[in-house]
């Protein structure tokens, strides 16, 4: 049974949920859980967002001859998080949240490291004055986290085929063959599908790390940025992590036209 706190946190957050789009993912109720053993133990909820850094900013950052903040990276951190935590706060709850700067597991994905740097910089000076407030804060998952490069899992890249069916593969191929020409590589479709492969074992991997008790945040609720499809290939070898996915957040507020 939820304590009262908990079931106005939860109202709130599924009803934020259903303005995001129509046929947004339900929040399970593992989130229920999760937030009501927190509150019950007098301990933080934890909160994950993963920010991508994408090779599009390179492109942004040449048309506006730098970075300055898209309305909605302003709207982000100036009205949806501080919501957010303060819902949480005024029903008795306190949140770590962690926001971490995310690189294309693949090198022809991966952004100048002097455009990384000023937009990173951007981005955290957005974050700062919550950072100040001491509920969030900003980590790159390769260099503060994971100390090195992600790695695939090794048994789903060994044997893809016993956990992704070919249509799901090749349509995932498909997505990434026109990326792959745009950045000036001549990938035969052999390479293609390796690059592929690899980047859904990275996936795989870094799902079973989430879900471990164990690892860097422990249990935590997931709260994208993206579509909750960029989760798909999380739950190969963590069937239930969707079940921590809460997609209440404005998606891709990087994008920038």
């Amino acid at each position: 049974m939820l304590l009262p706190n908990v079931r106005k946190v939860m109202s709130a957050l599924r009803e934020k949920g259903r303005y995001i789009r129509s046929n947004n993912k339900r929040i399970d109720e593992w989130v229920d859980r999760y937030i009501n053993q927190c509150a019950l133990e007098g301990r933080s909820v934890t909160i994950l967002t993963q920010w991508c850094i994408a090779k599009d900013l390179e492109v942004r950052f040449r048309i506006q001859n730098g970075f300055t903040p898209t309305k909605a990276e302003l709207t982000l951190f100036r009205k949806v998080l501080p919501a957010i935590a303060r819902l949480f706060e005024e029903n008795g709850i306190s949140v770590d949240w962690f926001l971490t700067f995310n690189r294309s597991y693949l090198d022809l994905g991966r952004v100048d490291g002097q455009i990384e740097k000023a937009y990173t910089r951007m981005i955290a000076e957005l974050a700062n004055p919550l950072e100040q407030q001491g509920w969030l804060e900003c980590l790159n998952w390769e260099d503060d986290i994971l100390g090195s490069r992600p790695e695939p899992n090794e048994e789903v890249f060994a044997s893809i085929d016993r956990f992704v069916s070919v249509g799901a593969l090749q349509l995932e191929v498909e997505r990434h063959a026109p990326w792959s020409k745009e950045s000036g590589l001549n990938q035969t479709d052999e390479e293609l599908e390796r690059d592929v492969c690899f980047k859904i074992a990275c996936e795989a991997e870094e799902g079973r790390l989430l879900v471990d008790p164990d690892w860097f945040f422990g249990e935590c609720i997931i709260m994208p940025l993206e579509s909750q499809e960029r989760y798909d290939f999380f739950g190969l070898k963590a069937p239930s992590i969707k079940n921590r996915v809460v997609a209440i957040l404005p998606p891709y507020p990087w994008r920038f036209s």
